[in-house]
């Protein structure tokens, strides 16, 4: 899987600066005819679209991943149902669709060239399942557990999404035999979840020639920005003679100094992001109000301006204002 980081830095959800506790992974399909993931980025790369954010696109002509939001920024992806946001709680990740097809109406199309859209379709599954193993790993999760990987229309059927059919409508128009189940189990095995130990691992047979300095120079050579880490353990990998629960020991500590810095540069990342967002906002608000002419003595458009960040309808009976300060008042029709 090529993994490409581009960050839509000037989309207001980005700007907003709020953050979430990573429960699960929500896969979505874009709605429409474009198998380039470039066009959406390079057309919601701005403050003026305030109507969406996904955290990755998964490009339909070579499969290329884009990561679009930090993984742990809360994203607007998937609107909100009767038992609340997805957003809240799920990383959005939207598969390109082929060229070949045409809405007609809803979730139907028509296809002009079935081949090339299954080849799609294929192509983004594929990536898809690496992406979302890589990203239960990064964050423990089941694949296989209740309400963990879902897509849009299942996130609509547990009430925690808005009303769509994707991606299952395009994998079964096409016929292409993937569903939900499937592909929970394909990122359960591409995490290696039939396997136990280290049966996954490759046996290297023979004695080793080389001491332990050879080898973390030849790793050095190789990759100049190898963690610390991995060279503290080629003399554990070495030593045929270590007790296997000193080994353990000795290994689980390398990991917990590792999972400690990892955990402690992700807050500081954040706290910086949440710094800047709300930086931002204040400066927005300050300019709101040096616009304002004298005493404010009653409330008005302008001051309403001022106050507000955002206004996002999801229905008719549902209108949502989110102000500068972060609060987000509902407005039932």
């Amino acid at each position: 899987m090529k993994l490409v980081e581009s960050i839509l830095t000037r989309n207001p959800c980005y700007t907003a600066g709020r953050k979430i506790t990573v429960k699960g992974l929500m896969l979505h399909s874009v709605g429409c005819p474009q198998p380039k993931a470039s066009a959406f980025i390079n057309s919601w790369n701005s403050a003026s679209y305030d109507s969406a954010c996904v955290h990755g696109f998964i490009d339909g002509n070579d499969g290329t991943a884009y990561q679009t939001l930090p993984w742990n920024h809360r994203g607007w992806h998937c609107g909100s149902g009767s038992k609340g946001s997805g957003n809240n709680t799920h990383i959005g990740v939207e598969m390109c669709e082929p060229a070949c097809i045409k809405y007609t109406s809803g979730s139907n199309f028509t296809c002009s060239d079935t081949a090339t859209a299954k080849a799609v379709a294929k192509r983004t599954y594929e990536t898809a399942v690496e992406l979302f193993a890589m990203l239960c790993e990064k964050y423990s999760l089941d694949p296989l557990a209740d309400g963990v990987i879902i897509s849009h229309k299942e996130g609509c059927a547990r009430g925690i999404a808005s009303n769509h059919g994707d991606p299952e409508h395009l994998w079964m128009q096409l016929g292409m035999g993937y569903t939900m189940d499937s592909f929970r189990k394909a990122v359960k095995a591409a995490m290696g979840g039939t396997a136990s130990g280290t049966d996954r691992y490759t046996k290297i047979m023979g004695n080793a020639t080389a001491t332990a300095e050879q080898m973390q120079a030849y790793l050095k050579k190789k990759n100049p920005s190898v963690a610390q880490s991995v060279l503290d353990m080629v003399p554990l990998y070495l030593s045929e003679a270590m007790d296997q629960e000193e080994y353990q020991r000795r290994r689980n500590e390398l990991v917990a100094r590792y999972e400690a810095a990892r955990d402690g540069y992700e807050k500081a990342s954040g706290e910086i992001s949440d710094r800047q967002g709300k930086r931002k906002t204040y400066m927005r608000f300050i300019g709101g109000l040096q616009k304002l002419d004298g005493f404010c003595g009653k409330f008005d458009e302008e001051l309403w301006t001022a106050l507000l960040d955002y206004a996002t309808v999801y229905a008719r009976d549902d209108i949502r204002f989110t102000f500068k300060a972060g609060n987000e008042v509902k407005v039932d029709g």
